[in-house]
């Protein structure tokens, strides 16, 4: 237990930021989890100064004049005796580091990277030199949304129906879908009229397909930590397009018959010809000597 009755030594260490902050990370990202403190005139200087950085369960801790020194298998890094240490929490010794070179130089800060989701916890900052500060950070680690697929269930038709579809396969929940169409209001999420929301989540509904709707459909998967996206492009018949084909393939039809009539024709008119020139070709008598 630390002395109180010295009002003076009581303001001897003060950490800067106060108040427990709240943080919603990303997996893989690393975070600064800030501790600035500061020191009165008279404890300047490194000697006796402890800085002890442990993951805390709320539902324990103790109030800091009973709990001077935390339970040791939630220390993860230490400043002490001028000394940088490690403590024996699984997975951090090599993520973690003080953000100062010297973490007497009144930055107790420390940077940890490559953020997983084991990670979330309530992260205490521990300054103690004449008395002792703390400071609580609680970081929730989250899977960014794993890319989606977008897809057309269908062919479009025009006047039909058309349902795109988009599923996201991995990431925290609750994951949000929400589809735009590709150069309008991006930002707003314009979509054309007639389209509505489909059962699931990632469904929308095209009602009474026309040119409008056309063009590229772009469906964005978030969460509280970052998003994805996927497109799929639409691609409605113009008016009159369909019997223009129609008819080409007529007219070619029509003129490869008449082709084929005609060679046909030139095949019989040179055989009949060929036939009458031998039925026609005179009979040289032969003659006897």
């Amino acid at each position: 237990m630390f002395p109180h009755s010295d009002t003076a030594l009581l303001e001897a260490v003060r950490i800067s930021a106060k108040g427990q902050q709240v943080l919603y990370l990303a997996q893989g990202d690393s975070v600064r989890l800030g501790c600035p403190y500061i020191l009165e005139p008279q404890d300047n200087g490194p000697s006796n100064l402890d800085i002890i950085w442990t993951m805390v369960n709320p539902e324990q801790r103790l109030p800091v004049s009973l709990s001077p020194t935390p339970h040791p298998t939630s220390l993860f890094l230490t400043y002490q005796d001028q000394k940088i240490r490690y403590g024996s929490v699984p997975g951090l010794q090599q993520r973690v580091s003080f953000v100062a070179q010297d973490p007497s130089l009144y930055d107790a800060s420390i940077h940890l990277a490559n953020l997983q989701v084991s990670d979330s916890a309530t992260y205490e900052c521990r300054v103690r030199k004449a008395t002792v500060d703390t400071h609580l950070i609680t970081i929730t680690v989250l899977e960014k949304p794993a890319a989606p697929r977008c897809w057309m269930d269908g062919e479009p038709v025009r006047g039909g129906n058309l349902m795109l579809r988009c599923c996201s396969d991995g990431g925290s929940l609750p994951l949000s879908y929400q589809w735009s169409k590709m150069g309008g209001d991006y930002a707003m999420g314009w979509l054309p009229p007639r389209t509505v929301q489909g059962q699931g989540s990632g469904d929308l509904m095209i009602q009474s397909l026309s040119q409008e709707h056309s063009g590229t459909y772009c469906c964005r998967v978030t969460n509280r930590v970052g998003y994805t996206q996927c497109m799929v492009h639409v691609s409605v018949p113009r008016v009159g397009y369909t019997g223009s084909r129609n008819v080409g393939l007529i007219v070619g039809s029509v003129l490869g018959a008449i082709f084929l009539l005609i060679l046909l024709l030139s095949i019989l008119w040179a055989l009949l010809w060929y036939c009458r020139r031998r039925h026609c070709q005179p009979v040289v008598p032969i003659e006897i000597r």
